[in-house]
């Protein structure tokens, strides 16, 4: 489901940033006719769980209080995931995670992209790896489990910086283990996006658009997880200090031992 459009962040990475989509007016559904679509799926299909695919779900407090005591008034008696804002859940109040539960949130999918204050900077995701730290272990301790979403070879990120990133990825798993809520992640290989900050910036120091678009360099399917072949493609360009066969080693290395957890 969607309950909103637009976002107001402007990462540089992402292709749902407002500069990348200037037109896009970010807007809010109102809680009420969530909540009627969702009984409408329910009493017509069964349907039991519901992924909220959209940037904004958990991202407003506000709003977020609102359509969660919207959730636990229509008495929905079902299970939920939805993406979130790091910076909001980490400065949250406790009351907003039983709420959370309370309303039936199984997981929370979290985009923390880099394990280096100075690369989430540079791709202006305004969150610290200190927020990342807190979002994850107070979501994990009220036994809600999240997903954190990572990308290995951002533009400028050096080597020590990229085993920075899989340094967070283990320390995670670490720090939550034994909680109530499971973390996992999801790692990807870095694509620059038209329209993007990243893209503009790549231009303006003089890459070429058509070998960023060119996705016909693949990872070899015997490294590449095997659960993961829709995003099996790339540009094959370095944008960073790591090679790029130094990225799909360690890529494929931390999502085996995901998968071993």
């Amino acid at each position: 489901m969607v309950a909103s459009r637009g976002c107001p962040f402007d990462c540089s990475f992402c292709g749902a940033a407002v500069s990348s989509n200037p037109d896009v007016t970010v807007r809010m559904r109102k809680p009420e006719r969530i909540m009627e679509e969702i009984l409408n799926l329910k009493a017509r299909l069964g349907v039991q769980r519901v992924r909220f695919v959209d940037d904004l779900f958990l991202a407003n407090q506000r709003l977020m209080r609102t359509t969660l005591k919207a959730c636990v008034d229509a008495r929905l008696d079902m299970r939920w995931d939805a993406t979130g804002r790091i910076n909001v859940l980490a400065g949250a109040r406790d009351e907003l995670f039983d709420l959370m539960v309370t309303a039936g949130c199984r997981e929370v999918a979290l985009g923390i992209e880099s394990g280096s204050d100075r690369v989430l900077r540079y791709v202006d995701k305004k969150i610290t790896v200190a927020q990342t730290v807190r979002a994850v272990t107070r979501l994990c301790r009220v036994g809600i489990d999240v997903k954190g979403y990572f990308i290995l070879g951002l533009p400028t990120e050096t080597r020590g910086e990229h085993q920075a990133t899989l340094g967070l990825v283990r320390r995670l798993w670490d720090l939550t283990e034994g909680m109530p809520g499971r973390f996992r992640c999801s790692v990807f290989e870095y694509r620059p996006y038209p329209g993007t900050p990243d893209w503009q910036r790549l231009v303006d120091a003089g890459r070429l658009p058509a070998a960023m678009l060119d996705y016909s360099d693949r990872m070899d399917d015997a490294d590449f997880p095997p659960d993961r072949d829709e995003f099996n493609f790339s540009t094959g360009l370095q944008f960073g200090e790591v090679p790029i066969d130094v990225i799909r080693r360690n890529l494929a290395m931390i999502m085996r031992e995901q998968r071993l957890r």
